[in-house]
């Protein structure tokens, strides 16, 4: 077993259940995938320093991809090897970063920025992940045992994109939800217990655009939302039936953003210049329209947020902005954070800045805001893109190879 080298200070607060809880974070996105956290008596400010280091680890592989965290484990995707040789490996960690198992799972995306893109979904005692060459695979979280795997390319004539597949599986019901762009078959859904197919989107076949897919709830239908090469679609998760389609294409078809709902309005975000636009949703989820079109938050793939009716998220150029959702206008702007992965947990916007590795904890009111923190990551390689995540009290920042905790309870 590889080891760790390891800056270890301590932490508290273990819990021994494999099942998730309010406090965890089992997925892209926290624990419903909208970058929201219901944690409170989380630290308000932060000291000049920046808040306690638990620990630092620096990983056997290299990643983008964002931890899960469940229970007493974190769970981590990072790949290797050269360009035609990639591996990806998850590993599990314990809650003071050390490795307790670690799984291959296959071959990785090995050319342009060639690290782990997948982040875990964590689901009733399993680990699901879908690879950057479209390999979907279930371990069991426990001990790392491989349940299934299915090579979605080969079995729905699914084709790479790009920069390679960077999606996060979405669990619905008894189904786990991946894209590879096929035939007949751009997203398919799969038995969460066998791998075994139960639908694919027949009549549409767009590429994947690398984005994370989102399941609402309208009129009692369950309708996942995502993104194509050339579209915002509108999917029956039960039945795999595309029930609407919405251009939004830039230049590049790179569309990584889930998407966020406002009750029957959705909310998307594209960079390069193209902008964002807010959807209306019919009653029963069934039919789409389109609000309004800005180009002001053209986010790349940083995310964006509902925070109490109000649209938050970055340029690609520019800084942190809150848009009014109901014309996209600039509410304000947060001048100190520039192109940020956020999420937000207890009255604070947690931010994670590309351009220099800055970490700030922001204050947002409807009309304002005050930064109460920052500290700046120093170690790791490659580009700042990985999305942090926030697990009972604990806040997982990564960089490359180096993967940081830092204590932010009251």
């Amino acid at each position: 077993m590889k080891q760790f080298s390891r800056s270890l200070f301590g932490i508290v607060g273990l819990s021994l259940c494999v099942a998730a809880s309010a406090d965890d974070w089992p997925q892209w996105r926290g624990p419903e995938r909208t970058g929201i956290s219901k944690e409170t008596g989380l630290l308000k400010s932060w000291p000049a320093s920046g808040p306690k280091q638990l620990w630092q680890i620096d990983t056997p592989s290299e990643g983008f991809a964002a931890a899960s965290v469940v229970g007493d484990s974190i769970y981590l995707t990072g790949s290797s090897g050269g360009k035609s040789d990639r591996t990806g490996v998850l590993y599990a960690l314990s809650l003071d970063g050390k490795i307790k198992w670690e799984h291959a799972y296959g071959s990785e995306w090995g050319k342009n920025y060639p690290m782990a893109r997948t982040s875990p979904t964590v689901h009733e005692g399993n680990v699901y992940i879908y690879s950057g060459v479209g390999l979907a695979t279930c371990v069991d979280a426990k001990t790392g045992e491989m349940k299934w795997s299915v090579d979605t390319f080969d079995d729905f004539g699914g084709k790479n994109i790009t920069w390679g597949i960077a999606e996060s599986p979405l669990i619905v019901d008894d189904k786990v939800i991946v894209h590879p762009g096929g035939s007949n078959a751009s997203v398919v859904a799969l038995d969460k217990k066998t791998g075994k197919t139960v639908w694919t989107t027949k009549g549409f076949s767009e590429k994947s655009a690398y984005c994370s897919p989102l399941v609402t709830v309208l009129g009692g239908r369950k309708i996942i939302l995502t993104q194509t090469e050339n579209h915002i679609v509108g999917i029956d998760a039960a039945s795999g039936d595309v029930l609407w389609k919405v251009p939004q294409r830039n230049k590049y078809a790179v569309h990584p953003n889930t998407p966020v709902v406002f009750g029957d309005r959705v909310f998307i975000a594209s960079g390069y210049g193209y902008g964002c636009q807010m959807l209306k949703l019919s009653a029963d989820g069934s039919d789409a329209s389109v609000l309004w079109t800005q180009k002001n938050m053209d986010n790349h793939f940083q995310g964006s947020l509902n925070i109490d009716g109000r649209i938050y998220g970055s340029a690609s150029r520019g800084p942190l902005l809150c848009l009014n959702p109901d014309d996209g206008s600039v509410i304000y702007e947060i001048a100190e954070v520039k192109k940020a992965a956020i999420l937000y947990a207890d009255e604070r916007i947690y931010a994670y800045d590309e351009k220099g590795g800055g970490v700030s904890l922001v204050k947002v009111t409807p009309t304002g805001y005050e930064v109460t923190g920052s500290f700046r990551v120093t170690v790791g390689n490659g580009p700042h893109w990985a999305h942090m995540a926030l697990a009972n009290g604990v806040l997982y920042v990564r960089h490359g190879k180096a993967f940081m905790a830092y204590d932010v309870k009251e």
